[in-house]
């Protein structure tokens, strides 16, 4: 069977930091402040939401109660796109793959990754900001934690069944997405969490091509 639709997870995968809400978090100086926020989430004492509201408190309140767009995508400015990501977007592309991204991460990051590669479609857990551009606590989870229904969503979208889906991650986080696709592929060699969901794997992201083409001649990778 020929695989159509590849989405790609973002953090850890197309990027090398493995959270953009933890490389903010860092980069504020509120990293300890967002572990206990994630232990609530984590605990089942607060729902994601609440999680996203609280997060973004920690950064406003670390840059005295203010805190503009611009300032966060010079933050995120810093983080690189995977060299190999390009060759295998543009090898997708020739053979009429649509391509995708879905992100638990920060859109304001997924928005320029899906820019700078030629992504299709991408949805992302979205930030607000008022009329002059400053944050504004909360946001809009359009995928929240797990990926499986942004999946379902952007497979409608483009009219690819499920069963003609790849999904490339690389943390628990991506479970739910793998176990509804014809194609999971756990990538870098952090990601045991996935192993027994994950049909593939790939340890750099230029053996999605040997594998996508193994797939298709209907052999095993």
């Amino acid at each position: 069977m020929k695989v159509k639709l590849v989405v790609f997870d973002v953090d850890g995968v197309l990027v090398h930091v493995k959270s953009s809400w933890h490389y903010i978090h860092e980069r504020l100086g509120v990293a300890g402040e967002a572990e206990r926020v994630k232990g609530m989430f984590a605990s089942g004492r607060i729902d994601y939401v609440k999680w996203m509201e609280l997060d973004t408190r920690l950064w406003i309140n670390a840059r005295g109660g203010k805190l503009h767009k611009r300032d966060l995508l010079e933050i995120l400015s810093n983080i690189e796109v995977d060299k190999e990501a390009p060759q295998v977007f543009r090898w997708l592309r020739k053979r009429g793959v649509r391509i995708a991204m879905v992100s638990g991460g920060v859109d304001l990051l997924v928005s320029r990754i899906a820019e700078t590669l030629g992504a299709d479609i991408w949805l992302a857990n979205k930030l607000s900001f008022d009329k002059k551009g400053y944050l504004v606590p909360g946001g809009i989870p359009l995928v929240g934690v797990w990926k499986d229904k942004a999946v379902k969503r952007i497979a409608n979208e483009v009219g690819v069944s499920l069963s003609e889906t790849a999904f490339i991650g690389d943390s628990e986080w991506d479970a739910p997405a793998m176990a509804i696709v014809g194609y999971p592929i756990s990538y870098g060699p952090h990601s045991e969490a996935l192993k027994g969901i994950a049909k593939y794997h790939v340890n750099r992201l230029i053996e999605i091509i040997d594998l996508i083409e193994s797939i298709e001649r209907g052999g095993s990778h």
